[in-house]
């Protein structure tokens, strides 16, 4: 492990190029996810709701899970874990995350799987809900910059829009 001295703190510590390794070896690497990992999905979804106190309850678990597994064939998904801890839904089409979720937040998932999303790309976007604060200091950390704003939402409740470019 690479180690800078640091006097002022009695010692040295990690690198941040070697935290970050250590971070990526922690953490599963994103894998293409399929239909097998559909029930998966659906019940972090499901579980996110059941907890977000601002998100109305609109489709039932059977309902989250039909809506993924016709969602699947259409688009790009990428899971960590086996059985699935975290994931990301993106629509090619609309260079679009429509889904990034996970059953542990705040383990770096969250940024793994848009990574890998970003890899070769020039442009994405995104829309979040406007009480979604944690998504938002998170998407800002991400290099995602608030582009629009709309006051009803595919779920009837405001939405962000947020963009990112590539360098």
């Amino acid at each position: 492990v690479a180690r800078t001295e640091y006097p002022c703190v009695g010692g040295s510590i990690p690198s941040l190029a070697t935290t970050n390794l250590l971070i990526e070896f922690m953490i599963d690497q994103p894998r293409r996810g399929s239909i097998d990992d559909a029930a998966r999905c659906a019940e972090i979804l499901n579980k996110w709701v059941e907890i977000t106190m601002w998100m109305p309850r609109l489709y039932s678990k059977n309902e989250l899970l039909k809506m993924i597994e016709e969602a699947i064939p259409l688009r790009e998904l990428w899971v960590i874990g086996n059985p699935t801890s975290a994931y990301v839904s993106f629509n090619n089409d609309l260079s679009q995350v429509v889904a990034l979720y996970s059953d542990k937040p705040g383990r770096g998932y969250g940024k793994v799987l848009l990574d890998k999303v970003k890899e070769g790309r020039e442009y994405i976007q995104l829309w979040s809900h406007s009480a979604n604060e944690s998504a938002h200091r998170f998407y800002h950390r991400e290099g995602f910059k608030a582009a629009a704003y709309k006051e009803n939402g595919d779920d009837g409740i405001p939405e962000i829009q947020f963009e990112w470019y590539s360098d």
